[in-house]
């Protein structure tokens, strides 16, 4: 834990010389969330701390990008369904009407949809982002960097699913849970998430995963698990990951080192005029 601590502080220190990359984020929250101004100033709360947390993240992890919050807009969202919510934010219809050129205009170089319930599949899940974007292009790409969120699922969804929209995918461990799902295609080879465990669903000690794990957790070691709050980086030691302590793998785990490759191509979608 000692290395740890010093290899934090030094990169820490590191970040604060060099300067984080900043990316800007808009929140198009779903109104039924906020139909008191009291309501609207409970959520828009909740909102800067999930950034914040999110930003901790990037911290932990050893990644050089900083989140703010460009703008908290509540609209009208007619549909629980995340599919249906997506094609809605890419064509700019019902309350979505004008979504990019006002992303241009506030900045937002990503913006979420967020819901009171989401459904994927019929079933009451977490969030969905328009891709796995596996491109320069794509990932420099207002237009492919927007994703739907259901609101009490909180950071560590937003962290995920921004995890996809930078090129990150769920990575090697989850797609041997479930082969032939395109869990391990990604902006690089190494641009995945990071874990340890068999499939059966029971805990085992020394299973873990990261961010981008995420609710495959549940299918390796069941309910409750919850996965580390950190990008995969094998950089990083903690007695958290798996027997080896190492939060990562240099050639199929490196999450951290393709969002610091990347990092202006994520700061410069948008930028205020």
């Amino acid at each position: 834990m000692l290395k740890r601590a010093l290899s934090l502080l030094f990169v820490i220190s590191l970040n604060a010389c060099a300067g984080n990359e900043t990316i800007d984020i808009r929140y198009l929250v779903v109104d039924t969330l906020g139909k008191t101004p009291g309501d609207q100033q409970k959520v828009s709360s909740a909102l800067h701390a999930y950034t914040d947390t999110l930003n901790e993240y990037f911290t932990n992890s050893e990644v050089a990008l900083r989140a703010e919050v460009a703008d908290i807009s509540f609209i009208a969202i007619d549909t629980d369904e995340s599919l249906a919510i997506l094609k809605n934010m890419q064509e700019e219809r019902e309350g979505f009407a004008n979504m990019f050129s006002e992303a241009r205009q506030l900045g937002a170089d990503y913006t979420f949809a967020i819901t009171q319930r989401l459904l994927i599949d019929g079933q009451s899940r977490c969030g969905r982002a328009i891709a796995v974007n596996q491109s320069i292009a794509a990932i420099s790409s207002t237009r492919t960097a927007f994703a739907v969120v259901n609101y009490a699922c909180g950071a560590h969804t937003i962290a995920h699913e921004l995890g996809h929209l930078m090129g990150l995918n769920h990575g090697d461990l989850v797609n041997r849970c479930n082969p032939n799902h395109g869990h391990s295609k990604a902006l690089t080879p190494y641009a995945k998430g990071f874990g340890e465990g068999n499939c059966d669903g029971v805990f085992q000690e020394g299973e873990f995963g990261d961010i981008m794990v995420g609710g495959w957790m549940t299918t390796i070691s069941g309910k409750g698990r919850k996965n580390l709050p950190i990008y995969s980086n094998p950089r990083i030691t903690d007695e958290r990951c798996g027997q080896q302590h190492r939060c990562g793998d240099p050639e199929s785990g490196d999450a951290a080192r393709t969002l610091n490759e990347h990092a202006k191509h994520y700061s410069g979608h948008e930028s205020k005029p």
